[in-house]
């Protein structure tokens, strides 16, 4: 009978490792999506405020007012 209760334990510790093992794994994984994401976003900000600084820069002082009212033009 101890023996049976023995290896019960056991079962029952292996099965409750392997679901904390796996709850424990989604977390992370789930913590370091998170981190990533928002480093991405960060990086997409930082890519998309110097692409804005670098349009005002070209397009504010960029040559005779005319000519770019032309180029303009046929974006529209």
């Amino acid at each position: 009978m101890a023996d049976l209760l023995i290896w019960l334990v056991a079962a029952l510790g292996a099965v409750g490792g392997v679901v904390f093992g796996r709850l424990w794994g989604r977390a992370e994984g789930e913590r370091v999506g998170k981190q990533e994401a928002e480093r991405d976003a960060m990086e997409d900000k930082s890519e998309r405020v110097e692409r804005g600084r670098d349009a005002v820069r070209d397009g504010r002082g960029a040559g005779d007012p005319a000519e770019r009212l032309r180029r303009n033009d046929g974006r529209w």
